[in-house]
């Protein structure tokens, strides 16, 4: 791309993939295997959990899969209420587009993309009440009710994408801006 004068809008820096293994269920996520797709990610970029700034998670909007998640999240990004981290701002492109099956990733990833390059994170549309199944005021999680200007320079900005498979893989990205 730099080669050919191509327009750079975000570098994936690092990534990862793995399975749940064996489950209750098809559709049931696994959170430690989500957290240890995350750390294995973050690891990949070179990067601490604390300078990741947004992430775009994969959001199903099922009582069972979005606490699964979000408490994996709070867990591997130290969103502990206590510690020194600025709140990790969560969003989901599903509620713009829907589930979109196995695209779902990379509609994830192309918001991530452009929410970099434009240094505005997004408001979650159609968020009206926040899942009763999720401690939030234990932890360090905002959703985002309005557009927030990025206040990190553009190379500063980091970000971070998950996205699952029905029978169990997780993916995750760490997308510099």
């Amino acid at each position: 791309a730099e080669r050919d004068g191509d327009k750079i809008y975000a570098v994936i820096e690092g990534s990862a993939m793995n399975q749940d293994g064996r489950s209750s269920g098809l559709t049931v996520p696994s959170g430690n295997a989500q957290q240890k797709v995350i750390a294995s990610a973050l690891q990949d970029a070179g990067v601490t959990a604390d300078s990741v700034q947004y992430l775009e998670a994969h959001g199903t909007a099922t009582k069972l899969g979005d606490p699964i998640e979000l408490n994996a999240i709070a867990n591997a990004f130290h969103c502990n209420i206590e510690g020194a981290r600025t709140a990790l701002k969560v969003g989901s492109v599903k509620a713009n587009l829907g589930h979109m099956e196995s695209a779902a990733g990379m509609g994830s990833l192309i918001k991530t993309i452009l929410s970099l390059h434009k240094g505005v994170i997004p408001k979650q549309i159609h968020f009206n009440k926040p899942t009763p199944h999720f401690n939030w005021s234990a932890l360090n999680l905002e959703v985002p009710i309005e557009n927030s200007t990025w206040t990190e320079a553009p190379n500063k900005r980091l970000a971070a994408v998950s996205g699952f498979g029905i029978g169990g893989t997780n993916v995750h990205q760490i997308v510099r801006g």
